[in-house]
């Protein structure tokens, strides 16, 4: 792996400390694209460095708190495209003076395998995805929640902010992806929601009708499979609307 190049110096204003792998870091530092985060080297500590976000504020722990919500977007992005959270942390945040000096890190993403199929958004860097939710009040909470697990609560609440992205169009934007994605919104909504339906029919949470053959509760494999697939199929809405 390349070392980090030397760059400008960091911006003047806050920075937060990362803890974490320094590969691990450096493919952070590469997926940020334009989004307007960076990472800077200043000594022997990484810090990501928001100007937008974090400068507006006033204290420290502002600005922390802000950092934590920024890196949790940040590793949701992580998880839609190689299903792993990054092993990266945000801790105290300093104020940045003109005189200081640093590197900024500018490396090239190093690759990742994963047994999974190539995600819908591997097109896009972390940054991208980041700011498109910072635009997106549900979508961002969307995001927030995903980060936080695959236990059934924290599934169905991501779902609804989906929901609550698109509005009374929903069902026929899950429509539009063909029978099996509406075929599993209907299995989710009834099973994974805390109903087992007792008979075939039209789920109770859903307009679709419900799939053959399956009666017994969505596993949870199955489960986190839809809910990430529908939030990339959402997140590329987004980014089409943004550039059109």
């Amino acid at each position: 792996m390349a070392p980090p190049t030397l760059a400008n110096r960091p911006h003047p204003g806050w920075a937060v400390l990362l803890y974490g792998p320094p590969p691990e870091i450096q493919l952070l530092a590469g997926e940020l694209g334009d989004s307007g985060l960076e990472i800077v080297r200043i000594g022997h500590h990484f810090f990501l460095q928001a100007p937008e976000v974090f400068n507006p504020l006033s204290t420290a722990e502002e600005v922390a708190w802000a950092a934590a919500a920024v890196l949790q977007q940040l590793n949701t992005a992580a998880r839609l495209r190689y299903a792993v959270r990054l092993p990266i942390h945000s801790g105290t945040a300093i104020l940045v003076n003109r005189e200081a000096s640093g590197i900024r890190m500018m490396p090239t993403a190093p690759s990742r395998k994963s047994k999974e199929t190539a995600p819908a958004l591997s097109g896009f860097p972390w940054g991208e995805i980041w700011t498109a939710a910072r635009q997106r009040p549900h979508l961002a909470r969307a995001l927030d929640l995903f980060a936080l697990g695959s236990a059934a609560w924290n599934l169905r609440q991501t779902f609804d902010e989906v929901i609550r992205e698109l509005g009374p169009q929903w069902e026929a934007w899950i429509a539009e992806h063909g029978r099996a994605a509406s075929e599993d919104c209907a299995w989710f909504r009834a099973t994974v929601f805390g109903s087992t339906p007792q008979r075939p029919g039209l789920s109770r949470r859903s307009g679709f009708p419900w799939p053959k053959n399956r009666t017994r509760a969505m596993p949870p494999l199955a489960a986190k499979t839809f809910v990430r697939t529908i939030l990339e199929q959402l997140i590329l809405l987004r980014f089409k609307d943004g550039r059109s």
